[in-house]
Parts: structure tokens; sequence; C-alpha cells
């Protein structure tokens, strides 16, 4: 009996060691599982977390997160990962990169899927089309978010409604189409604060602009010189960025900056464009622009070595600027020529493919259904001839487009020739042609003088682009005394002195 009672209670013992071992041996499994799902998420949320913060570790963390969900072909998950890439390239300025991660991203199905995904992607296609000046790319781009996202009621849906919003505004802010601007600045600060504060928070960084909402509101209406109204929206900007730990301020510190200079607070303007400097530098941004404006704020101040030393660091860096921006436009339109000459070559091979195979059904049905034989050949020579046409349809649309790329093309790099042909013709279109280039000449001759007409900003113009008086006299048909008085009461009216050389001093100023 006893024997018995022991034996039961050893195996008693070992099924209660096996069932522990079973127990501990699916945890750790499970546990080990569970580490390999949220790996890529992790590397996810941390790529997110870094944003304004550090572009370089969001770059770094969403490779990693690429290099997890490619191992599980997650197609979710490597669109997250090459949308955290590409807005690092396009913030770092390495467009080429940017553009080649915004479109693997449109090729996976999850962004095709989700509407969040393919608005975030269109957003940033937009980001990269307005850092090279493209302005109508980019209201395209955030005009088809409209489409599918204005019905949604979802936060997200709203929170990226009001930064499509935001980029609109800024859109006709560069076109300077200021009502259109507030318009939409309006609509995007009204839908953002239709949301709640904790729920926007909470919300990942790829969709908080509100910030930006503000800045931009305020942005426009310094453009129209309204700093008093301007100040609102710009303490309420630096405060939201405070709220959601931006790190990369340098641009509310710029727009503090510019609302300071334009109420004449220069030293105060100055305190705030050196730390505008100094953050861009911690982020590895170009400073030229606020350089210029320190040098012009010292000026006034009457710091001339001071006003030497930036304006010398901001004439250097803008040369090197305008050179690197040329080069991206130049490689982006051979970009957009060569997609469409590899679309010109799918389509002509696709017809030629699907005339080729419509021939050869034909031909074969004429062997198989020789009573048919009349009407199968009636029918394949309709569809031969309708294909004709839509080929011929379709080369010459893309010829079309072929001559307007030419076309703008030709307006990138020959502006300076186009303007003096317009001199030369005395040409009525001269002064909007030369806005469009030039497109801050006549704000900062306003600056000096508010009074300046129209005729006299062209006289201004043509002085700019090198033209003598006599040259002037000839091509605007007056003689050469009303060309020197006419120069000589402009001197004056801008206030300067006939020591200096009228060209020489507009083209500095100008151009700084």
């Amino acid at each position: 009996m006893f024997l018995c009672l022991l034996y039961n209670y050893k195996i008693l013992i070992f099924k209660n060691i096996l069932l522990v071992f079973f127990v501990f041996h699916f945890s750790l499994c499970f546990s080990q599982q569970k580490n390999e799902i949220t790996k890529k998420d992790s590397f996810i949320d941390l790529s997110d977390q870094y944003i304004n913060i550090d572009f370089g570790k969001s770059l770094t963390f969403a490779k990693k997160a690429l290099v997890e969900a490619k191992k599980e072909n997650d197609t979710y998950s490597k669109a997250q990962a090459y949308y955290y890439i590409a807005k690092s390239y396009v913030f770092f300025r390495n467009f080429e990169k940017g553009d080649y991660y915004i479109r693997k991203g449109f090729t996976e199905e999850a962004v095709e899927k989700d509407i969040h995904l393919k608005a975030l992607f269109l957003m940033l296609e937009g980001t990269y089309y307005s850092r090279m000046s493209l302005v109508e790319q980019t209201l395209i781009s955030n005009r088809k978010i409209i489409n599918f996202v204005e019905s949604k009621d979802d936060m997200e849906s709203k929170v990226i409604l009001a930064n499509v919003y935001m980029n609109m505004a800024d859109c006709y802010t560069e076109l300077k189409k200021y009502d259109s601007a507030h318009f939409y600045a309006d609509k995007s600060i009204v839908t953002v604060e239709k949301i709640p504060l904790k729920r926007y928070l909470n919300m990942r960084k790829i969709y908080k602009n509100k910030s930006f909402i503000y800045f931009y509101k305020s942005w426009i209406l310094l453009q129209q010189n309204k700093p008093d109204q301007a100040y609102f929206y710009i303490e309420k900007a630096y405060k939201q960025a405070i709220l959601e730990k931006i790190e990369y301020l340098a641009l509310f510190y710029e727009i503090y900056g510019d609302y300071y200079y334009q109420i004449r607070n220069y030293q105060k303007a100055v305190d705030y464009y050196l730390l505008a400097a100094d953050n861009k530098v911690k982020f590895k941004q170009n400073s030229a622009y606020v350089d210029s404006k320190i040098a012009k704020s010292y000026k006034i101040l009457g710091d001339v070595h001071k006003e030497k030393y930036y304006l010398e660091i901001a004439e250097n860096r803008h040369r090197i600027d305008k050179e690197e921006h040329n080069l991206i436009i130049q490689k982006e339109l051979v970009r957009m020529l060569e997609k469409e000459k590899n679309e010109k070559s799918n389509i002509r091979f696709n017809n030629h493919l699907m005339i080729v195979s419509i021939t050869f059904l034909f031909t074969l049905l004429l062997i198989i259904l020789v009573i048919r034989y009349q009407k199968i050949r009636k029918r394949k020579r309709t569809i031969i001839e309708e294909q004709k046409i839509k080929l011929l349809e379709k080369e010459s649309e893309i010829y079309k487009k072929e001559r307007e790329f030419e076309k703008l093309e030709l307006k990138v790099n020959n502006p300076f020739s186009e303007l003096n042909n317009m001199v030369k013709e005395n040409s009525p279109q001269f002064w909007g042609r030369f806005q469009e280039i030039y497109s801050n000449f006549s704000a900062k001759m306003l600056e000096i003088n508010p009074t300046l007409k129209v005729s006299e900003l062209t006289f201004c113009a043509y002085i700019y682009l090198g033209f003598s008086n006599k040259e002037i006299a000839e091509y605007t048909f007056k003689s050469i005394r009303t060309i020197e008085n006419n120069r000589y009461n402009l001197r004056k009216k801008i206030g300067l002195t006939s020591e200096e050389d009228f060209c020489l001093w507009l083209r500095k100023y100008i151009d700084t």
C-alpha cells in the first residue's frame, strides 16, 4: 500500500514538472514572438518622436524599421518607414533621395488602401515641390488630398485637412494672393482648434502642425505689413511649439525678428535673428536668409562692422544656394522629361502589343470561322483604325507636353535674356514678367518709398538690368534729357547721393 502511494506521488510530481516546463516554454516563445512583432513598430515610434528634434536620429530609426518591415513583407510598416525616411531627406534638402522614397511609398499597397497614409505621402510630395519653389505642383498635390479627406470625420483626417489648408495658404502667400491665403489659413485654424487638445497632443508627430498653422497666419499678415495683427498668432505659434516640445524653433525665432523689425525695434529683431541662425546651424540648415536680415538690421543700427560681416556671409551663401537651387530644378525637369519619355515608350509598346494581339486573334478567328470571314475582317480593320487614332492622339498629347516642358526649361534657363528682349521691344508685359522673376523687387523698393509709381518702379527695373540712359531713351522713344531728369528725380525719391552708382546700389540692395 505504501509503495503504491509513493509511486502515485512520484507520477503527480512528474506531471506538475512537465506542466511547468510547457507553460514556461510557451511563455518564452510568445514573448520572443511579441518582441519580433513590435520591434519595427518601436523603431517607427522612435523615428516619429525625433521629428523636429533630431532628423538624423529620425532617419536612422526609420531605416531600421524598414529593415524589419521588409523581413516580414509588412506593407503598412514599409510605407511608414518610407515616409519617415523621405521626410528626413527632404528636411536635409537631399531631394533626389527624398523623391526616391516618396515614389517607393506610393508603390506600397497600404498607401493605396489607407487614406491617412496616402494623404501623408501626397502632403510630403507637396512639401518636396514647395522646397523647390514649384508652387503649382504643390497646389496639385494638396488639392488631391482635399478630394478624399474633406468628408471624413475621424480626428486624423481633420488634422490632415487642417495641414492641407495650411499648405494651400502658404502657396497663395508665395503667389501674393493674400485674400486666398487668409481664406485657407482661417479654415486651417478653425479645423485644428475643433480637435480637443488632449486628443491632439496624443497623436503622432507626423500629424501635428498646429504651431506652423499659427505661424503661417502670422507670416501672411507680416507680408501685408500688419505686425500688430500678426503678433497674436506669433505668440500662439511659439507657445504651441513649446507645448509640443519642438526643438527646431528657427522659424519661430525668425518671425519674432520680422515682427520687431517691422515695428522698428531693431535690436530686439537682431536678438531673435541670432537665435534663429544658431538654431538653424544646430539642425544643419542654411541660415543665409536670416544672416541677410541681421546685416540689414545692423545697418539701421549703425554697426557697420557687423553689417559687413553678416552681409558677406549671406551673399556667399546666397550665391551657393542659387546655384544649388537651379541645379535641383534642372535635375527635376530632366527627371520629369525622362518620366514622360518612359510613359511615351510604354504607351507605344502597349498599343503595338494591343494591335499585334488583336491582329493575331482575328487572324486565328478567320482561319477557324471561314464562313464569317468578311464580317471578322471588317471588324478587324475598324479596331485597328481606332487604335491608330488613339495612338496618334496619345502621340499628339505627348508632343504638346514635350513642348510645354521645353518652354518651362527655357524660362528656367534664360529669364535675363527674355527680359532684355522685352525692354528692347518696349513690351507692355515687361513689368509683369519682371515681377515674376524678381518677386521681391517691388516690395523692397516700396519699403524705401511707398509712393513710388509703377512707371518709376519700371524705370528702376531698367537700371537694375544695366540699361544706360541712351538705351532707355531709345527703347522707350523718349529724349535722353527726359530720361536724365527721370533718373535724377528717382534718386531724390529714394535718397541716393550723386556719388553712388545707381545700378550697383540697386543690385546690392535687391539681391541682399
